[in-house]
Parts: C-alpha cells; structure tokens; sequence
C-alpha cells in the first residue's frame, strides 16, 4: 500500500494558501461593506470591463447560482448593471457603474497592498517559477476526468 502524507499536497498547499488569502482581504476590507468575492469581481470588471455573467462566474470560481446572487447584491448597491447581449440576448452582460468605479478608487491600493505584503522576501524569479508551475497544475487538473 502506498502511503503518501496529506501535508505534502499542493492541493492542500493552494487551499491553505488561499484561504490566507480570503482571511487577510476580509479583514483588509473590514469597516468598508465589500465583501472579499464582491472585492474580487470589481477586480475584474474595472480591469477587463464588461462581461458575461458566465465569464465572471468562471473567473471567480464560483457557479452559475451563485454568481446570480451576487450579481443581483451588486445590481441592488450600484456596483453593476446587466445589459442584454447584443450578439445574444439570452446572455447579461455585466457592466460597472460610475458608482463602482468610485468604490474602485478608494479600495484598489488595499488590493495591491495584499498582493504587495504577501510576496515581501520572496525573490521575483521564485514567484514567476511558482506563477508557471501553477499554471501547469492547472492544466493538468483540467484533463482529469
């Protein structure tokens, strides 16, 4: 029988690091009434702009039912607004108000602040070895079926 010790994992490496990662944004975010995955998803929409409710869902990893919910908390704060595909009007398209953009204004160095602390006495050419290697555990968990 094979034995192989569970702490050894990147699996449990990635999740722990992960949840770091939540605890120290909500924390970052305490006092501001952004949520970590609403934090998350203005990332997205005020770096790449308008998209799918599909496609964001996909990014934040998070499913359809979901993202449903948290669309419609944002639609309801006036962080977004949905517009109907012009290429299918079966798809919303999500797109930031002026509202989220001024939300975006006051929070976005708190992101960069995480991301800047997090990878303090890390060596650069060791953080884009992880970025690749990451990567490639990605692309390798797709093809398991």
């Amino acid at each position: 029988m094979i034995h192989h010790d569970p702490n050894e994992s990147i699996g449990l490496h990635c999740n722990l690091t992960n949840k770091m990662f939540v605890a120290a944004m909500e924390r970052m975010l305490q006092g501001t009434n952004v949520s970590p995955v609403q934090f998350k998803a203005l990332i997205q929409l005020m770096s790449h702009g308008p998209m799918s409710q599909k496609s964001l869902s996909d990014i934040l990893s998070i499913t359809s039912a979901t993202g449903v919910r948290l669309f419609d908390r944002m639609e309801r704060d006036g962080w977004l607004t949905r517009q109907p595909d012009p290429e299918d009007g079966r798809v919303n398209i999500l797109v930031p108000t002026q509202k989220a953009g001024i939300i975006w204004d006051e929070l976005e160095h708190l992101g960069i602040e995480l991301i800047q602390n997090s990878v303090v006495g890390i060596d650069p050419e060791e953080l884009n070895t992880t970025k690749r290697v990451l990567a490639k555990v990605r692309k390798n968990l797709e093809l398991i079926r």
